[in-house]
């Protein structure tokens, strides 16, 4: 108790010590904010001592601060201090204040230097005689350099308080250091050294890579040269190394700063872009690497309008992102396996990390006591060197590879032109003889035959067609992959051209159970203007090719203008139940190259190709289909051609189609709907009688039944005949039956059942509405009106061919039509023949002993001229195809090019045209050369 009673008692002293001591800490901490900062202790000479963290700063918030209102209360109190011994304050528009106390304990008074590293143009305030007050630094204090350096004296034993005054350019940084006037001289050489001596190397890099970009060429030397001539601009402006003239007042190093850093950032992107083509890539990394690329060029005038705090602001986060981009498509780049993306993430790495700091320091959001431009030079140098030796390792493999390519298209065309030739000499001996073998039997089939005998020869001359079908194409296609300028433009008609394509496929695809169907949209052109023959070839060998894979089915060619628009383009598609995907995929399938399908399509895409189109498949809901489109223009010039008939009697007849597929009764009502004809189709014979009864019961029979042969349940001359037989049917109906080759009725089966006509399927729409207007105007088939057709008997001919079966199918072709011809077995023999008398017109062989057919006509050519005479017409007989063969023929004088084995129909035409007058003898045009397609 007396314990307690005491503790008690001694409670108000208690108190009052508390009391005491909390005053005591408060004065203390008052006295502690109203002091200087501890000073920075000189115990020897100081050789470039970094006094940073000695020091404090203060933002002027309105920029009107003076030096009174800043060495005393309250402004005094608020000064922080320093934490690095390079204080990146970020980026700022108002003056800032740096106080920083000395003491000098060393033995004597010395003069110091004191520098102030990031802000050239600061101004130093020193205290008065009696310490007072501050006054500026006179100007002799200053020490001449790139940086704010003073001369300050310190009395020994002395504190002394200096206030610096700072001007930001944009961007706020300070370093401050303390040395002997000597020290710094020589600290200060060393690292204008060191600058310049990296400026140097930038400047034998940026050299370098201009010879390269002049000698070499290429985009990434220029981009390259530009960027490190940015860098090393940029380089020398942050580290305050141009002249002071240039950045007085503050403002004009930003307005140069900024530029070049929007530049160097555009400039980076052009590198990236040119060393990986970005060009011909569409993903993100072309998008990203163009607008970094455009951007800086759009922000450039954006710079010298903002204020100088927004604008390095902007640039400085460009600069940030724009460097981080690069590291991410670098890093992308490598992990893709791009030709060269481990080398460049490499530099990206040297060169975007330290210019990702920099921005960030400059932001003020990251602290660092490094000398930034000191290490994003000497980054840039190991980066240009890295970045210099890749591009020119791959400069060098680029070479090699180019220097290997030279010389594998060098052995490639060698064996090209070898192969050419060799498949030009092939194809001539083999249409020597298979001229004579198509002639004789052609003959032959005019001759009194059984129908076994018959039966042979159309099976020899058949062979014999498709035999020469696919010599043709194997020298097209050997051709074709080294001239695509010699397409014909001239006048054709889809109709007939798509017709006599397929017409070599009927017999084949009877075979196969595949019903041929064609259908030429009326949006197509009466005549359009293209290469007859190439064009032909394209779709022999497509037709050819779906035919031998397909299965059992309808193959439509459906012929149309182009979708997209474009008037000149006709597009040709393949479809039906008879394709699959399967057997697409079987036909392209690379490793079958050795099949002749394989070949067929390979020609086809190459003469596609030739004619300036374009090829493919798609697959949907309708199935598979294949596709090409080539440009035919209208020909606005085209005459009518083929007989005269009157159409106006269709206009309003009405027409029943009759065929068990819905694809064939979908064309023929839309070519008859487009003829003015009222259509109605059936897919079933009885419900095609049924309909008859009908109309002829309401007193509207029909005009014209079109009927298939083959339908399920009631054939094509079983309806004809129930249609006769039946009593309700009274009308004269028109009826038009369209069948295979093979289950062709003969013309007194087809009459006796009422039949007018038979047509072999497909049939053409013209053909189709001919047939019609015909039959419906009660007239006979009109006849084309033409001249005479045979050549007069008195021709004198001369024919120099030296195979002897050549000769005598010559000699056969030209008796039936009732001409005669003198023979000469070389060209020598020729020329002599040629010379005693005159021909009306000479068959020369391109190809013979002693004297060969351009020889020959050179020499009559000669002889024509000497003498005055006109110019005999020369046509050239030969089993030489290629194009370089008809130009030589051209050349040595000739007239025309006849390949053979010659058709009768060509040989008469022939004929007729060199000897009616009608056409020149002389110098071969370029109409001559049609007589080949």
């Amino acid at each position: 108790m007396q314990s307690k009673r005491t503790t008690w008692q001694n409670k108000p002293e208690f108190l009052i010590g508390l009391m005491m001591m909390a005053l005591l800490c408060l004065s203390g901490m008052a006295r502690g904010a109203s002091e200087p900062p501890p000073p920075y202790i000189i115990h020897s000479l100081p050789n470039d001592a970094r006094v940073t963290i000695y020091s404090e700063y203060l933002r002027d918030d309105d920029g009107t601060l003076t030096i009174q209102q800043v060495s005393s209360p309250p402004v005094e109190d608020r000064f922080l201090p320093a934490t690095r011994f390079v204080e990146r304050l970020g980026i700022e528009q108002n003056p800032w204040w740096v106080r920083l106390s000395i003491k000098n304990e060393f033995r004597e008074q010395q003069t110091f230097s004191l520098q102030l590293r990031g802000n050239p143009n600061a101004r130093l305030f020193v205290p008065t005689r009696g310490g007072a007050s501050y006054m500026l630094a006179p100007d002799n204090a200053r020490i001449p350099g790139r940086d704010a350096s003073f001369r300050i004296h310190l009395p020994v034993g002395e504190e002394q308080l200096f206030y610096l005054q700072l001007q930001p350019r944009g961007y706020l940084t300070y370093g401050l250091s303390l040395s002997t006037l000597n020290d710094h001289l020589a600290s200060q050489q060393r690292r204008d050294n060191l600058y310049m001596l990296l400026v140097g190397a930038l400047l034998i890099l940026v050299t370098y890579n201009l010879i390269a970009a002049i000698m070499r060429g290429g985009g990434t030397y220029w981009f390259h040269a530009g960027f490190l001539t940015c860098i090393t601009l940029i380089s020398l402006l942050l580290a305050d190394f141009l002249p002071h003239h240039l950045t007085d007042g503050n403002q004009l190093q930003p307005r140069l700063l900024f530029p070049l850093m929007l530049i160097a950032m555009a400039a980076a992107a052009g590198v990236t872009r040119s060393y990986f083509r970005m060009q011909r890539h569409a993903d993100w990394l072309n998008h990203t690497t163009r607008f970094l690329l455009v951007l800086p060029v759009v922000g450039l005038p954006v710079t010298q309008l903002l204020p100088i705090t927004i604008t390095a602001y902007l640039c400085f986060t460009l600069i940030s992102a724009s460097a981080l981009v690069l590291i991410v498509l670098g890093y992308t780049t490598w992990h893709r396996e791009h030709s060269g993306g481990g080398l460049f993430f490499i530099t990206a790495l040297f060169v975007c990390l330290p210019a990702l700091v920099l921005g960030l320091a400059y932001l003020g959001l990251l602290q660092t006591s490094a000398e930034l431009p000191l290490w994003l030079m000497g980054a840039t140098i190991i980066e240009a060197l890295t970045l210099g030796i890749g591009l020119r390792i791959r400069v060098s493999h680029q070479s090699q590879l180019r220097i290997e390519k030279q010389r594998s298209e060098a052995v490639a065309e060698t064996v090209d032109s070898t192969r050419r030739e060799t498949l030009a000499r092939i194809g001539h001996d083999i249409r020597t003889p298979l001229s004579g073998i198509l002639g004789m039997s052609e003959i032959l089939a005019d001759t009194p035959l059984t129908p076994n005998q018959r039966e042979c020869v159309g099976a020899i001359q058949n062979a014999g067609d498709n035999l020469l079908r696919i010599i043709n194409d194997v020298l097209e296609h050997s051709q074709l992959s080294n001239d695509y300028s010699d397409v014909n433009q001239a006048s054709l008609d889809v109709h007939d051209l798509l017709m006599e394509a397929i017409d070599l496929f009927k017999e084949r695809a009877e075979e196969k159970q595949i019903e041929l169907i064609t259908h030429v949209h009326t949006n197509v052109p009466p005549r359009v203007l293209g290469d007859a023959g190439r064009l032909r070839q394209v779709l022999t060998n497509l037709t050819g090719a779906l035919i031998r894979h397909g299965s059992p089915g309808e193959l439509m060619i459906d012929v149309s203008l182009e979708p997209t628009g474009q008037a000149d383009r006709v597009r040709f598609g393949f479809s039906g139940s008879t394709l699959s995907e399967e057997a697409l995929k079987r036909l392209q399938d690379s490793q079958r190259q050795n099949e002749s399908s394989h070949l067929s399509l390979v020609i086809a895409e190459q003469l596609v190709e030739a004619l300036h189109g374009r090829m493919g498949n798609l697959q949907d809901q309708r199935g598979t289909h294949y596709w090409f489109v080539v440009p035919l223009p209208a020909d606005q010039n085209a005459l009518p051609r083929g007989p005269k008939v009157d159409l106006s009697c269709l206009e309003g007849r009405s027409l029943l189609v009759v065929d068990d597929s819905s694809t064939v009764t979908r064309v023929l009502r839309h070519h008859a709907l487009s003829w003015g004809m009222r259509v109605t189709a059936c897919h079933d014979p009885r419900e095609a009688l049924a309909s008859l009864r009908t109309q002829a019961n309401i007193n509207e029979p029909y005009d014209v039944v079109v009927l298939d042969q083959q339908m399920p349940g009631m054939d094509g001359m079983q309806l004809a005949a129930r249609i006769h037989e039946d009593p309700v049917i009274v009308h004269p109906t028109v009826l038009v039956m369209l069948t295979g080759i093979q289950q062709a009725p003969s013309a007194t089966q087809a009459r006796n059942v009422g039949i007018h006509r038979v047509l072999s399927k497909p049939v053409s729409a013209p053909r189709l509405r001919q047939v019609l207007a015909e039959e419906l105007s009660n007239e006979a088939p009109a006849v084309e009106e033409t001249l005479d057709t045979r050549p007069s008997p008195d021709l004198r001919i001369l024919v120099a061919e030296d195979h002897y079966l050549s000769q005598k199918v010559i000699r056969g072709m030209l008796g039936k039509l009732g001409l005669k011809a003198d023979i000469a077995s070389d060209g020598q023999e020729a020329l002599a023949l040629a010379e005693k008398q005159r021909y009306d017109l000479i068959l020369m062989d391109c190809e013979m002993p002693e004297m060969d057919g351009f020889e020959a006509t050179r020499r009559i050519r000669q002889h024509e001229q000497r003498h005055a005479l006109p110019s005999t017409p020369i046509v050239a007989l030969t089993a030489h195809i290629l194009k370089e063969h008809k130009d030589r023929s051209f050349a040595a004088g000739m007239n025309a090019h006849l390949p053979k084995p010659v058709e009768l129909n060509t040989l008469r035409e022939t004929i007729l045209r060199f000897t009616r007058g009608d056409d020149s003898a002389g110098p071969p045009s370029l109409a001559s050369s049609d007589l080949l397609d």
